[in-house]
């Protein structure tokens, strides 16, 4: 399973840094960072590198360089902050706290008024507000209420 989600988590990236830069001037790049962690970081570091040589199961890796970086948490303040958004998802979706969540999932990313940064892999008639946001309009479960 964290080998399909990191896989996941690249090409949704990928495509990302592919969308904006078809909408700002120059090179758009972007470079993965990882908490630290030696068991993962080999095995991502060579997911990556399969990734660049390969593609993933969804888009080819142009726009982000090389191998993760991997940093101590506790002394980067950005993986901090995405450890917040992780703690936010996780208490929304197993304890239905939504205080942190909704100040993070504004920022969710959107292609065509759908959200594709994040996901909730759940029942197809789930009603979360991540699948709800996920479905498109007008398909037959997107009339489910919350």
């Amino acid at each position: 399973m964290d080998e399909q989600c990191f896989e996941q988590v690249v090409s949704r990236f990928e495509q990302y840094l592919q969308i904006i830069g078809k909408n700002t001037p120059g090179q758009s790049l972007g470079l993965l960072i990882h908490d630290n962690n030696e068991t993962v970081a080999k095995r991502h570091t060579e997911m990556m590198k399969k990734f660049h040589q390969q593609g993933t199961l969804w888009t080819k890796i142009e726009k982000i360089v090389e191998t993760p970086l991997f940093v101590d948490s506790q002394l980067t303040g950005m993986i901090q902050i995405a450890d917040l958004c992780s703690y936010a998802l996780r208490v929304y979706l197993e304890k239905n706290r939504f205080e942190l969540f909704d100040l993070i999932f504004q920022r969710a990313d959107r292609k065509e008024g759908v959200v594709v940064g994040v996901r909730h892999f759940a029942s197809f008639i789930c009603t979360c507000k991540i699948c709800s946001a996920h479905r498109r309009a007008g398909s037959p479960l997107s009339s489910i209420p919350e």
